[in-house]
């Protein structure tokens, strides 16, 4: 198997500009037959090393220590490097980076981001998942993100997502000395610093730490008759590292990340008089279709992991992890609910609604790996195996205090020429907040409590039978065990609390082989075909026909396909897949089941498919000039037997493509200078997902744009301590919108507004 290193990308670019100096230098010596004179050796030239948008490797998609090349399925790399070209605080700020990815929006205290058609509801940190939250972690804790693009449930179990995995792996500390500072103003009264510093705490050595910690403040890119909008976030990270012997180290992490910002909600979608839906003709700038005086959401999140890994005699490896995750949040919201026009309102009308969410959990996870080679046949092999036990420190709460109907709202009051700061119903009325403490006493409107525990296997083979095949078979099974009490139902309290106990078992099963094709052949270095089947399975609940309340899972089958290819001694990688998937047993209404079944009940008849292509090329392509391109294709739909026509999922196009390309001089008067920029562009998606909401309020497909962004940077040869960098995000102000719901009633939101930001570094 190939297995290409830093060593030998920078061995490639060492060649290259070696032989450059040698031919340079034969010209003018060489060719004499004289021999040099060594007092010219002063004047050679000595270049730099540019930024690299491309890592050697990854583990996320198998658990065996793979090179990309060989990974039977598709997965993308994310590096600080190519963080902070761009200026992404997270992962969420980079999905332009990865095919067939899309951001979603925020509110409702998350980040959506939608990966093949399919919203992911969970990230995971070292592999473990973070708990019920949504909420990218702050790239100052960040080494660098992994993205998976299809079902790994075989490797992980349930993720709440069919459409991949987001796996951030933490900063580490390091042997050596390493210490960095910066600061950044920006648009919106943007201003943060952020600081990272590591190094041995022992003079053994064997004792190492590091700390790093961000602060962000912001307003929300918006001009209401000069009113504010503010934001601000903190995320650190502390960490121990203690070598007992080279074979065994121990690593304790801590991480804290807390956000209060406002949940800025855009725009809701119009009713036109021709019954069809549309987008507002509002100016962004002006356009805030929610209130501060009752807008904010904090969430705060807390992760603390032990994790030993040991390397025994016979190269096997064994990691053992033992995390807590601990969340809280709570929103106050102010919202309206539409579209203009629907519900019989007028065609600049709305409803105003609050409400106040509570919530909070608390996760002991436990993880033990192995993983290494064994000979078999007189070839040698790899495996990984794993066991991972999850439980609630104590039951996950949620509580909705009952949401207050405060009146009808006319769209003239977000509109620049009319708003004064002083919000007003249709009928002159000024709008009185109604505070957290009324709600309350009108009752909660609605408690859950909910126990989990989790048991998960997995075992993953990679036989070699010969030089070129490779071939990985995995198979997971998980144990849930799973009890919900509610307290209230309605806003009127239960005596005693309603409780359901549902479990389930399930067994899911991944193959895949690569096959290389050729190697070295002109400047591709390895070349290989690559098949994947695999499966996933994700838990719900419902009431079936006979009134019970039933646990059956949703299931995903997958078929991927594609080639890959490394370049240029690893510094380039490319890649094409085309996939195929089908997520069956989605509950629906089972009122058209012989006409008996109750609306309130449901059967396991809906569906969700999907074609597409992903094509990805990354990585140097000479000394200083990166490319990170991709192009995405995806044809899905959402399929209910009730409805006679099928939907496209929220936000997702059927064409999306992203080019973010740099060039940094590594020499001559410009040495030290980086200059880019990043290109993107979205085909229309839809802003109405499922076929109920379809027929409730027509389907509206849209939002088609283009996105161009500048970034540069520059550090002085003489003094690299120091270098300033500059992004200026959407600069042709371009007006993008996305759904972060699939009803049009609420969430469809602005994105991507223009924002320029200067950052000062310094590294010691």
């Amino acid at each position: 198997m190939a297995n290409h290193t830093g060593a030998s990308r920078s061995r490639y670019f060492q060649g290259l500009l070696a032989s450059t100096a040698l031919v340079a230098s034969g010209a003018s010596h060489g060719q004499s037959g004289q021999q040099s004179n060594p007092g010219l050796l002063d004047e050679i030239v000595v270049r730099g090393v540019a930024q690299q948008y491309r890592p050697d490797d990854q583990t996320s998609a198998t658990g065996l220590g793979m090179a990309l090349v060989d990974t039977p399925q598709s997965v993308s790399v994310l590096t600080a490097d190519m963080l902070s070209v761009i200026n992404a605080r997270s992962v969420y700020d980079a999905t332009d980076l990865v095919p067939n990815v899309q951001r979603a929006g925020y509110g409702f205290g998350l980040e959506r981001i939608v990966m093949r058609g399919i919203v992911n509801a969970n990230h995971r940190v070292n592999g473990i998942l973070l708990g019920q939250r949504a909420t990218s972690l702050d790239s100052v804790a960040i080494e660098r993100v992994e993205v998976v693009r299809g079902p790994a449930t075989v490797l992980y179990g349930v993720t709440g997502s069919f459409g991949g995995e987001i796996n951030n792996i933490l900063k580490r500390p390091e042997q050596e000395f390493d210490f960095s500072a910066s600061g950044h103003i920006g648009s919106y009264d943007t201003w943060g610093l952020e600081m990272d510093i590591t190094g041995p705490l022992s003079e053994s050595g064997n004792l190492s730490g590091r700390f790093a910690f961000a602060y962000d403040e912001y307003d929300h890119p918006l001009d209401i008759q000069g009113e504010s909008f503010p934001n601000n976030q903190r995320a650190g990270l502390v960490a121990l590292e203690y070598a007992f012997t080279p074979a065994t180290r121990l690593n304790l992490t801590y991480i804290h990340q807390r956000r209060k910002v406002d949940p800025w909600d855009g725009a809701a979608v119009v009713l036109q008089p021709d019954g069809n839906l549309g987008l507002p003709d509002i100016n962004p700038d002006f356009w805030y279709f929610s209130h501060p005086d009752q807008s904010n959401s904090e969430n705060e999140f807390n992760i603390g992991m032990l994790e030993i890994d040991h390397t025994f005699a016979n190269g096997w490896r064994s990691r053992t992890q033992v995390s807590y995750n601990q969340y809280e949040e709570f929103i106050e919201y102010f919202y309206p609910f539409g579209p203009f026009g629907a519900y019989g309102l007028g065609d600049d009308e709305i409803y105003i609604y609050t409400y106040d969410i509570d919530r909070d959990g608390e996760e002991y996870t436990f993880n033990q790996s192995l993983a290494g080679d064994f000979d078999f046949m007189g070839r040698t092999h790899e495996f990984f195996a794993a066991l991972e036990y999850r439980d609630n420190a104590k039951p996950d709460r949620f509580e909705l205090l009952n949401s207050q109907f405060m009146g009808i709202a006319s769209i003239d009051w977000y509109s620049d020429e009319v708003y004064d700061g002083s919000p007003r119903f249709v009928d002159g009325t000024p709008f009185e907040p109604v505070s957290t403490e009324d709600r309350r006493a009108a009752g909660v409107g609605r408690e859950e409590l909910v126990d989990t525990e989790e048991l998960l296997l997995s075992f993953q083979l990679l036989l070699n039978p010969t030089d070129r095949l490779a071939v990985l078979a995995g198979v997971l099974y998980q144990d849930t065990e799973r009890k919900e009490r509610n307290p209230f139902l309605g806003g009127v309290a239960l005596d005693p609390a309603e409780v359901t106990k549902t479990s389930f078992d399930k067994t899911v099963f991944r193959l895949g082989a690569t096959y290389e094709l050729f190697s070295g052949v002109g400047p591709i270095d390895d070349g290989r075909f690559y098949y994947s089947y695999s499966e996933g399975f994700e838990p719900q609940t419902f009431i079936d026909e006979d009134g019970l309340v039933t646990s059956a899972p949703q299931e995903m089958t997958q078929h991927e396909i594609g080639f890959k290819a490394e370049m240029l001694g690893g510094a380039l990688g490319a890649s094409i897949a085309l996939f195929d998937y089908e997520i069956t047993n989605i509950a629906v209404s089972g009122s058209f089941v012989g006409g008996f079944a109750n609306p309130s009940t449901a059967v396991l008849a809906g569906t969700q498919e999907a074609q597409g292509l992903e094509l990805e090329v990354i990585g140097e392509l000479l000394p200083g000039w990166n490319l990170a391109a991709n192009y995405g294709y995806l044809d899905a739909e959402i399929n209910d037997p009730n409805f006679d026509t099928t939907t496209p999922p929220r936000s997702a196009p059927k064409h999306s493509a992203s080019v973010t390309s740099s060039y940094e001089f590594l020499e001559g008067p410009l040495d030290g200078l980086r200059v880019g920029a990043t290109y993107k562009y979205s085909g229309n998606y839809a802003f109405v997902e499922g076929p109920s909401n379809a027929d409730r309020f027509g389907p509206l497909v849209a939002g088609s744009h283009s996105r161009f962004d500048l970034h540069a940077s520059y550090t002085p040869p003489r003094n690299d301590s120091f270098s300033v960098s500059f992004n200026w995000q959407n600069v042709f102000d371009k007006d993008i919108l996305t759904a972060k719901e699939g009803n049009p009633g609420f969430g469809v939101m602005f994105i991507d507004r223009q924002r320029m930001t200067l950052r000062l570094s310094y590294r010691y």
